[in-house]
């Protein structure tokens, strides 16, 4: 081999050879090297102190990136400018702690102890704190943009003009530490907050988003919870709060038939998809009551007071309107399927199915000598109703409850009656 050959053999093991070597020491040094020579602090990113007592260490500046910090001891730390971006501190204690100017972006910080830390200037956008305590703590000039407070306990926190909060958040902080500021509160969104202890007696929170809020020991006394979600919101023995609103507390979060609510005033109670299913309601006053998709299969309602109602969408089959006013009532969608109208109230602001109205003229007014030629009359509760002569031909009678019924000299050609109970039938 000529010694050119040689040369050329070499330079092409080298050109092959050392970008392969030099990948290789990345690595070993990404995954190894940088362990074992890095000092942390200050270079801790993604290093692992879970559970750890940190109270040795100086952690100003440091670099805790994607740390996870989960159920450490940080009370009275210095964290001042430390980037704690993505890091993990849930549960941590960090009482006292001070994260002047830190770096807090996306860092999760649910169920940690935050009592009296100093967040000042700190970044903690889209940060998780639910359920943290936050109590006395200093959040002047922090950005809190996109930030997640569920249940928060924020009594006794600092903010000012500078810190930015999403308005939701500014204004659960106004209630619990500047009482009596702003007392009308309409259609204010409060959902998922920590509202314990909270002054609210005689505020108007009309239409309030009080879903899984936090209200225990709260004081609600007079308050205007009219058509207020209390859907998951936490009451207890210590909440001062109407019986009235009490009891529609306890009825969109109760789950059990057979609920005995018979005289109830339930006027603009806000019940959507409540569970009454074989309730007795029997002369309740649910005037402008929103019932959209509430299960009330099976219920007795009779004699109630529906005005104005919203039973939109509401699952009312097999129950019983008997003398029910629901003059005004909106029951677009509503299943109506062999529901009892005798005696039931409807004028022209009445919104219900054109069938459905006219079986509750057949039941109130009789069908006898009628032309109901192609009546759309299945799932109709039509026990006892007089359609003598009456012309039915090509009418939709299936699974209708004819029981009862007066059929003398009734046209019946090419009815559908599959699944109908007829007369002489027995329950």
């Amino acid at each position: 081999m000529t010694t050119r050959e040689r040369s050329e053999r070499l330079y092409l093991l080298l050109v092959i050879s050392l970008p392969l070597l030099a990948m290789i020491a990345y690595f070993v040094w990404v995954f190894v090297g940088r362990d074992i020579f890095a000092a942390c602090p200050p270079d801790c990113r993604a290093h692992n102190f879970q559970d750890g007592n940190l109270s040795t260490l100086t952690l100003r500046n440091a670099d805790l990136r994607e740390a996870n910090l989960s159920r450490a001891f940080l009370d009275g730390l210095d964290l001042r400018g430390a980037d704690l971006s993505f890091a993990n501190l849930s549960d941590a204690s960090a009482v006292g702690a001070d994260f002047t100017g830190a770096n807090l972006i996306a860092a999760l910080l649910a169920d940690s102890n935050l009592r009296q830390a100093n967040f000042t200037d700190a970044i903690l956008r889209g940060a998780r704190l639910d359920r943290a305590r936050l109590a006395e703590a200093n959040l002047e000039g922090a950005d809190l943009t996109a930030a997640t407070l569920t249940h928060a306990a924020l009594q006794g926190t600092r903010i000012n003009a500078s810190t930015q909060i999403d308005l939701k958040w500014r204004q659960v902080w106004e209630l619990l530490n500047t009482p009596g500021a702003r007392s009308d509160l309409t259609g204010i969104d409060l959902r998922d907050a920590n509202l314990t202890g909270a002054m609210l007696a005689e505020f108007d929170l009309q239409g309030a988003d009080l879903r899984n809020t936090l209200l225990d020991g709260a004081d609600l006394s007079d308050a205007n919870l009219a058509f207020a979600q209390l859907q998951q919101a936490k009451l207890d023995d210590q909440t001062r709060i109407d019986p009235k609103w009490r009891q529609v507390w306890e009825i969109v979060n109760t789950v059990n038939r057979e609920q005995q609510l018979a005289g109830v005033d339930l006027t603009d109670a806000w019940l959507a998809g409540a569970y009454l299913r074989s309730a007795d309601l029997s002369g309740a006053v649910l005037q402008r009551a929103v019932l959209r998709d509430a299960d009330l299969r099976y219920a007795r309602l009779d004699n109630a007071d529906l005005r104005d109602a919203d039973l939109h969408h509401a699952a009312l089959q097999e129950g019983s309107l008997v003398g029910a006013d629901l003059r005004g009532a909106d029951l677009t969608l509503a299943d109506l399927r062999l529901v009892d109208l005798r005696g039931a109230l409807l004028d022209e602001r009445t919104v219900i199915d054109p069938a459905q109205r006219l079986i509750h003229e057949l039941v109130n007014t009789g069908a006898a000598g009628r032309d109901l030629r192609g009546a759309r009359l299945a799932w109709a509760d039509l026990a006892g109703v007089d359609f003598t002569g009456a012309d039915l031909s090509d009418a939709d009678l299936r699974n209708a409850d004819l029981r009862g019924a007066v059929l003398t000299d009734a046209l019946l050609t090419n009815a559908d009656l599959a699944g109908a109970q007829l007369p002489g039938d027995h329950p």
